[in-house]
């Protein structure tokens, strides 16, 4: 039953960048095999005796989740509509309980978690062949089934309904993954595959033209560079620096074709140092006053989970304090905690020098970028951004069990 449930767990993870494919609200069909995986595992270990109290102490976000839910319970009747509040606590609920011990409930070998890793980073890299196809062209060959479009007020790309941030996190989480697996004894030809994803990857993170993905993108290589280091206690200089080589004159040939496109997109990363020439930054700070504001006067109860944007106008970019001001000061606490969890695995991997395992070690920094990326964003629900930190926490936790060998 846990090899059945495997293969349900490897088609919610392919099927995770297109979590706007929903089966009903925003219950998505990756939801849907990932809580299939769950039902089966569970089963599994009841039919193996395995104690709800073994169960509940070994996930680490239940202490986490159970304060924000006091936040939530004594909040939701302040909100406009109680049951938008309802089913955004569900989707949390989802994400740490759900999903957490459909993961959890498995045997993980690093070979699994490389070719989870791997496959989702390809699936990713076809999505952006597609925008960046749309890009040229105009037109949209997957025949509507990617939802790409332009806009928001520039030429903007983006897939699913989705944000072009939330695509730019996307794409950027996989960058790691392709670099770690070209540089971990890999063929020439797989390094050259990689190489292409990779640039592809770039360039839609570019065509999305979101501060917040760039700013991702630049922490995920810093840490990149300082993690594989620590792992491997030297470097690959001729991989690095051929790398480096061909993205250059890759992304050089780029620019120098659509030069009017990136010098829009450069323009706009430049206001990350200067807030005054972007209308939309403005707006954002302001927004930030009116919720610090709001909190001052209410900081222990909040306005109800979903309800923020009802009172501020458009929603607060940044997930712990949309938690304090929706759900009060246990939310605050709570959704932290989700936070300070990943970190101190992260710490406890590096200290540890990831524990010899190359998977830590890249699960690390995609969960660095995860968390740098929920600073700038509006909500935290979106299951393709949470699923490899999860997959972090709990592969780092067998390990330190001594479940698994590593």
């Amino acid at each position: 039953m846990i090899s059945i449930s495997k293969i349900f767990l490897l088609f919610a993870i392919i099927l995770l960048p297109f979590n706007y494919l929903n089966v009903i609200y925003n219950f998505s069909i990756s939801d849907l095999f990932f809580t299939i995986a769950f039902i089966l595992a569970v089963a599994f270990q009841i039919n193996h005796r395995i104690s709800l109290k073994y169960l509940i102490s070994n996930n680490d976000f239940m202490l986490p989740i159970v304060i924000y839910s006091i936040g939530f319970f004594i909040s939701v009747h302040y909100a406009f509509s109680p049951l938008d509040s309802v089913l955004s606590y569900f989707q949390i609920i989802f994400i740490f309980i759900v999903i957490y011990y459909a993961l959890y409930l498995q045997t993980l070998s690093s070979f699994f978690i490389k070719y989870l890793l791997y496959t989702l980073s390809l699936i990713s890299g076809v999505i952006t062949l597609g925008i960046f196809i749309f890009f040229i062209t105009g037109i949209d060959y997957s025949y509507g089934l990617l939802l790409v479009e332009q806009g928001w007020g520039m030429i903007r790309f983006s897939y699913g309904a989705m944000e072009p941030n939330i695509t730019a996190r996307i794409m950027a989480q996989s960058i790691p993954i392709l670099m770690f697996i070209s540089l971990d004894k890999s063929s020439y030809l797989l390094k050259i595959i990689n190489l292409v994803f990779i640039i592809l990857l770039l360039a839609v993170i570019i065509l999305t033209a979101s501060r917040s993905g760039f700013l991702i993108l630049l922490i995920g290589l810093i840490s990149f560079l300082i993690f594989y280091y620590k792992y491997t206690q030297s470097y690959n200089l001729f991989y690095i620096i051929l790398y480096l080589f061909c993205l250059s004159i890759v992304l050089f040939f780029i620019y120098n074709s659509f030069p009017s496109f990136f010098e829009n997109s450069f323009s706009r990363y430049t206001t990350i140092f200067d807030a005054t020439r972007s209308a939309s930054s403005q707006e954002r700070l302001l927004v930030l006053n009116k919720s610090f504001e709001l909190i001052n006067n209410n900081p222990y109860l909040g306005y109800g989970l979903s309800n923020s944007q009802n009172i501020t106008g458009i929603a607060v970019h940044n997930s712990i304090i949309i938690s304090w001001l929706e759900n009060g000061l246990f939310g605050l606490i709570g959704y932290s905690m989700l936070y300070f969890v990943i970190i101190f695995y992260v710490f406890k991997a590096y200290t540890n020098n990831f524990y010899g395992n190359g998977v830590i070690m890249v699960l690390s920094v995609i969960s660095i970028m995860m968390i740098s990326g929920d600073m700038f964003m509006a909500n935290s629900y979106k299951r393709s951004l949470w699923v490899p930190a999860i997959l972090f926490v709990v592969y780092s936790r067998q390990i330190l069990n001594k479940k698994i060998n590593i």
